[in-house]
């Protein structure tokens, strides 16, 4: 085909997904006119009228499927709660968290855990307050190395910076290792 012959209308080239699908859709119903035209033509009353009708019950197909769709989008809207107030969900695991008990599935006051050993090397990834027994002592640096001295329970756990003993949060240690 040369650059000057007229593009073939059939020629899906170029075109995105959803153009690509109303070119097929548009080319369905431009076979079904013309096959209707072909019968009316032909003067058979009985295909006309079956082709016509076939049209026709796609048509109040899609039509009912549309209204479908908007009754269900006003149950889905009323079921939702109004932009002023709230609605509270009305199961038992609901109630047990509003009221502060556990449920099942609910974890209420859940430990966090942390990813380290005692004895392990861990580096600083922010700068930290170093604390020793109740008072600051000073603040140390982003990526300071030091030995974590006990398993990190809590908030806080005792690492071991050069001769030094601190308290350090921990979620400002990371474990150093070999992949590091």
């Amino acid at each position: 085909m040369s650059k000057n012959s007229p593009k073939d209308p059939n020629d899906t080239t170029g075109m995105s997904w959803a153009e690509k699908k109303r070119h097929a859709a548009k080319q369905a119903r431009a076979k079904k006119q013309r096959a209707i035209e072909e019968a009316n033509l032909a003067g058979d009353v009985e295909e006309y009228e079956r082709l016509v009708n076939e049209v026709n019950k796609a048509k109040d197909e899609r039509l009912a499927a549309k209204v479908e769709g908007r009754k269900l989008r006003e149950k889905i809207k009323e079921s939702l709660p109004s932009g002023g107030g709230r609605k509270w969900a009305d199961n038992d695991t609901a109630r047990a968290v509003r009221s502060g008990r556990s449920a099942p599935g609910v974890q209420r006051n859940a430990q966090t855990q942390w990813n380290m050993q005692a004895g392990e090397m861990v580096r600083l990834v922010s700068k930290a307050e170093a604390w020793t027994e109740n008072y600051m002592a000073k603040v140390l640096g982003k990526g300071s190395i030091g030995i974590l001295l006990d398993p990190p329970r809590g908030d806080r756990a005792a690492v071991m910076f050069g001769q030094d003993v601190f308290m350090i949060e921990c979620k400002k240690l990371r474990a150093v290792r070999d992949e590091d």
